[in-house]
């Protein structure tokens, strides 16, 4: 494949089915203003698109589509929006974070440009491909239990915070396999499991954050304190956030930035 060749003006049909998804997850906001039940639907045909434009690029480069920024922020819209499908809570303010944080990854990541690119060799491993889904639907999974404890701070419906607490131990077990998953690439292509690198450390800091979560919720003298639990899923989202994003664009010398 020619360098003409991954350029997005060369393949239409790629933008069209990103534009046509952030159009979708912006259908799915608008419509869950108005009937919140009917917003999944809609989210239905969004994750559909978002996820052929994914299966598409990949089969173009002929492996894992997630070698740049704009593929980064595009995957973890898309983890967004599938954990968004499955969990669904017909709520507007649910919709509105998780729908918000979609269309906010697919806008970042239309300013990094559509083109395609080749995976580094470091990324052209197995492991790569399991350890980073797991790690995008771990965070998926723990900014739905934010919108769920955000939410509980306006219902306070007990039947909430059994979702915050599943959500954030779902995210757990993925966050914890992609550890594993995580150390095994880290051998292969740095040789070793554990480098002082700011996303590893911020990655340990967010696993332990959760542990700590499910500690807390296995605690009898807190278990009368409901409000714990919403608010450690909330202040989850902020180390999500600088796990995230905040070790790609802040903290210099990451080996996990993408070029």
């Amino acid at each position: 494949m020619t360098p003409t060749d991954l350029d997005p003006s060369s393949h239409p049909v790629l933008t069209a089915l990103f534009y046509a998804s952030c159009a979708a997850y912006a259908a799915t906001l608008l419509t869950s203003l108005v009937r919140p039940t009917w917003g999944r639907w809609v989210c239905t045909l969004g994750v559909a698109l978002h996820l052929s434009m994914t299966v598409a690029r990949g089969t173009i480069v002929e492996y894992f589509p997630l070698s740049n920024k704009m593929e980064s922020f595009s995957a973890a819209a898309l983890a967004l929006g599938l954990v968004a499908l499955v969990v669904w809570v017909p709520s507007r303010l649910f919709t509105t974070v998780m729908m918000g944080f979609a269309l906010a990854l697919l806008y970042w990541a239309q300013t990094f440009g559509l083109g395609l690119v080749y995976p580094v060799a470091p990324l052209i491993t197995i492991w790569y491909p399991l350890h980073v889904p797991l790690s995008f639907l771990a965070y998926a999974a723990w900014t739905a239990s934010a919108a769920v404890g955000a939410l509980w701070f306006v219902s306070r419906d007990p039947a909430l915070l059994r979702k915050i607490d599943l959500l954030a131990l779902q995210g757990f077990g993925l966050w914890s396999l992609s550890m594993v998953f995580g150390g095994i690439w880290g051998v292969v292509a740095w040789g070793a499991y554990f480098l002082w690198d700011p996303k590893i450390i911020w990655s340990v800091l967010l696993w332990f954050h959760y542990a700590s979560f499910i500690h807390v919720r296995l605690t009898p003298s807190l278990r009368t304190r409901p409000w714990v639990r919403p608010v450690l899923a909330l202040c989850g989202l902020v180390w999500v956030f600088i796990a995230y994003i905040g070790t790609s664009f802040f903290f210099g010398g990451s080996s996990h930035a993408f070029q």
